[in-house]
């Protein structure tokens, strides 16, 4: 799909089998999921793993219990999309789950994912940013579109890593909201923040089953990033290549007005 494909005034319509039927007749504003989205978190992932590794070369039972508490984490909050978190808050489910999974102590996993899931990570974040994220966050600033972030762990520290923290109007996270995505509470709290409605924006993540799907449920636009055709008619998403066809996409118009 070319780049002017991508967006289109109200007034047109995709066809059925294309799984949009509008878009934003005038963006007001672009939300990104964080992890995986803004920076490649395939690589830094297995960068952090050497890391552990390292540091627990001459304790090997010690690196296997720090594995298994931190595996035990983020498959916690897949069980948590998938069951619905309690009003305890996401966060917190999520850690006594960790816990029951493993058998660990709440404090050793929280020290776990302290260490090397939210410090450790910052030195080497930057290196691991999309090289065209820069050039899209510029020009959306640019036109005047309002820029916001929805995550569900925290964005800030991260934010500021990857140099980006100045782009952004409102950042959201699970700690905010109490819930993890796809619930749709989250992304409603971003458009309450930012001040627009579910029709003047576009959300843009990396997964269908979690990024898709929250937006399909707040009625709002999603552009997902190496996105696959069959998601376009499941999560009535568009897929989307690169930042680069977006950051055209802005390019070609005439301001935040898709016509």
């Amino acid at each position: 799909m070319s780049p002017t494909g991508l967006l289109l005034p109200a007034t047109h319509s995709i066809s059925p089998d294309k799984g949009l039927s509008q878009t934003p007749a005038r963006l007001k504003a672009l939300i990104f999921d964080l992890d995986g989205t803004l920076y490649r978190q395939g690589p830094l992932r297995r960068a952090i793993a050497l890391r552990l590794l390292r540091a627990y070369a001459l304790k090997p039972a010690e690196a296997v219990r720090v594995l298994r508490a931190l595996r035990a984490y983020r498959s916690a909050q897949e069980l948590l999309r998938k069951e619905g978190t309690p009003n305890a808050g996401a966060p917190k489910a999520q850690l006594q789950l960790a816990s029951a999974i493993t058998g660990f102590k709440k404090e050793f996993i929280r020290a776990c994912v302290t260490r090397w899931m939210e410090r450790e990570p910052l030195a080497i974040l930057r290196r691991h940013l999309r090289r065209d994220v820069v050039p899209l966050l510029l020009l959306a600033k640019a036109r005047g579109l309002r820029l916001a972030i929805l995550s569900d762990y925290p964005a800030a520290a991260k934010l500021a890593a990857l140099e980006l923290a100045s782009f952004f109007d409102v950042a959201v996270c699970a700690q905010d909201c109490g819930r993890f995505k796809p619930d749709s509470v989250g992304l409603k709290l971003v458009l309450a923040r930012l001040k627009v409605s579910a029709d003047e924006v576009l959300y843009i993540g990396d997964r269908a089953d979690v990024d898709a799907r929250v937006a399909l449920r707040t009625g709002v636009k999603c552009l997902l990033l190496n996105g696959k055709e069959r998601d376009r008619a499941k999560w009535q998403c568009i897929p989307l290549s690169s930042f680069t066809e977006l950051t055209k996409a802005l390019h070609e118009t005439d301001g935040p007005r898709w016509d």
